[in-house]
Formats: structure tokens, sequence, C-alpha cells
């Protein structure tokens, strides 16, 4: 009596399809290959390089409230006030600023009625970022 016998396997069938699938396979491994290196050289793609643009950005908003605060002497600065003469980006990403600064608490935040101006005072941690 003969043993059952197994169905082909369609690689076996079709020679093509075995050598597309190990191609395939091939692939997939350099691409975790080059992943796995983006990510030990800190260069994983456009969200890292996004945060240290805004990192970055923010930073020299906080560096600049220091100065006008220091040089004018005063309490609290105007978001007006500082996208007086910006484009509509400028001004965005101005705000985007103010907002992450607020999360880090080094400045304070408050706004009047809704679509009024924002003014910011020093925080907790304005001296110390």
């Amino acid at each position: 009596e003969l043993p059952p016998e197994e169905p082909p396997n369609i690689c076996q069938l079709i020679p093509e399809l075995g050598r597309l699938a190990e191609k395939e396979k091939e692939k997939g491994k350099e691409k975790e290959e080059e992943e796995e290196e983006e990510e030990e050289d800190g260069t994983g793609g456009d969200q890292d390089q996004e945060e240290r643009r805004w990192n970055k950005r923010t930073q020299q908003m906080l560096h600049g409230l220091q100065r006008a605060l220091a040089k004018t002497g005063a309490k609290s600065i105007s978001l007006l006030e500082l996208c007086r003469n910006t484009n509509r980006k400028q001004a965005a990403a101005k705000f985007y600023s103010f907002l992450v600064l607020k999360k880090q608490q080094a400045i304070e935040l408050t706004q009047e009625e809704p679509y009024s101006d924002i003014i910011a005072a020093p925080g907790p941690r304005f001296h110390i970022i």
C-alpha cells in the first residue's frame, strides 16, 4: 500500500512563485535592517526631524521672551504684539510655541475671552528651561 499523496505546493507547480516569495522575504529583511539602522542613527524619519524643528523654534521663542521681558521690564507680553508684521504661517508657529511653553510650565497664558489676545507671563520654569 502506498502512503497518501501530499497535495503539491503551489510553489512547486509554478517555480516563479517560489522565487518571488524568496525575493519578498529578502526585501522585507533588508527593509527591517534599514529601519533598525535609522532608529540607531537617530534619523528615524520626518516626525523626529519635525520635533527637532519645533523644539528649536520653541527654544528661540523662550529666549526671545526672556530677552524681551528683561529688556523692557514688562511682566507679560502679548501674542498679537509678537505676531505684528508676520505672515499667517509665522503667527501659527508662534502660537504653537506658546502652547508648548505653557505645557512645559515655562510661561503662563491668559485670555480674557474667546478670540481675544493671549497674554504670556513667566511661569514656574521660565528661567530653568
